[in-house]
């Protein structure tokens, strides 16, 4: 089964057990799906209404496009698991000799780059809903507008702990240029959100 095929209560009782998978980044994809979540039914609460009126069309085209980034996030929780797997599978392989260290060294990086690649698109994932869940944001009153600001301070957490994964994976790639460039994305979306938050 997969992960996102459990209910709330299976995954919690799952993350807080001694197996290895899910672990932080399956959650934080959760997370920022849950995020896309609640502002999608924020801008939901507003179509058709009169006193949104002026922003009905863009309510309805960001609604989509969060409905779009939570199936996306959903399939990151298990595709996160699945990987990570693939790099503590890599752990394991022997270590007695210098070509086993080699082998193993090598094995090691030629999985974390796609697990930490993984990590960097959800952090992607998360600036970009972020931008749309500002949107809403500068847009409903009231209840509404509480909802939102939850779901933007979620939705900034998942980005902000996504990137802490993949600056964590990097220290362990030995590829300059893998490392410089996802780098580079980190402090671009870091940098962004805090200036919009």
């Amino acid at each position: 089964m997969k992960l996102h095929d459990l209910s709330i209560k299976q995954f919690i009782e799952k993350t807080a057990s001694n197996e290895a998978m899910p672990a932080g980044g399956s959650t934080l994809a959760l997370c920022a799906a849950l995020a896309a979540a609640l502002a999608e039914m924020v801008a939901k609460f507003t179509f058709d209404k009169a006193k949104y009126d002026q922003a009905d069309e863009r309510m309805k085209e960001i609604a989509t496009e969060l409905e779009r980034f939570r199936t996306l996030l959903m399939n990151d929780i298990d595709s996160d698991a699945e990987l990570f797997q693939i790099v503590l599978d890599a752990y394991q392989l022997p270590k007695k000799t210098d070509d086993e260290i080699d082998i193993r060294n090598k094995q090691i990086e030629n999985a974390l780059k796609p697990a930490t690649l993984v990590q960097m698109e959800v952090a992607e994932k998360c600036h970009n809903i972020f931008g749309l869940i500002t949107e809403i944001t500068n847009i409903v009153v009231g209840s509404l507008a509480a909802d939102s600001k939850v779901s933007l301070l979620i939705c900034n957490t998942a980005a902000k702990g996504a990137i802490i994964n993949v600056r964590a994976n990097l220290t362990q790639i030995v590829d300059t240029y893998f490392t410089k460039e996802l780098i580079a994305k980190c402090d671009m979306i870091e940098k962004d959100m805090d200036i919009k938050l």
